[in-house]
C-alpha cells in the first residue's frame, strides 16, 4: 500500500477528486492550509520575533489543499497519470510514501 499526497491550489480540488474517481480511489481526506512555495521562500530570512514571523507567514503564504489517500501500489502510477492529465498546465505536487500497516477500529 502507498500513501499519496496531492498538493493543489483550492480551485483544482475538483479536478483531483475526478482524477481519483477515474482510477477507482474509494476514500480520501482533504486539509485546507496556507503554505509557502519554494520560489517565494528562496533566499529569504525573517526576523525571529513572533510578530514578524507571523506577519511574514501571512504575507508570503498562499491557500492550498492537501488531499491524501491510501491506494494499492499498482494504482499509484494510474493516479499520477490521471492527476497529470486533469491538472495539465496547473501547479501541483505529489508525494508517495510507503504504508507499513493500517489499523481501523470502528469502536463497536
Amino acid at each position: 500500500m502507498k500513501e499519496v499526497r496531492l498538493f493543489v491550489d483550492p480551485e483544482n480540488v475538483g479536478r483531483v477528486m475526478n482524477a481519483m474517481a477515474d482510477v477507482g480511489v474509494t476514500g480520501f481526506y482533504a486539509i485546507e492550509y496556507r503554505g509557502v512555495a519554494p520560489d517565494r521562500w528562496a533566499g529569504f530570512e525573517i526576523r525571529e520575533d513572533p510578530e514578524s514571523a507571523i506577519k511574514a507567514l501571512n504575507d508570503l503564504s498562499e491557500r492550498a489543499v492537501m488531499i491524501v489517500t491510501v491506494v494499492p501500489e499498482e494504482c499509484v502510477e494510474k493516479l499520477k497519470d490521471a492527476a497529470a492529465e486533469r491538472l495539465a498546465g496547473e501547479r501541483y505536487t505529489i508525494i508517495v510514501t510507503d504504508v507499513e500497516e493500517i489499523h481501523v477500529d470502528y469502536g463497536r
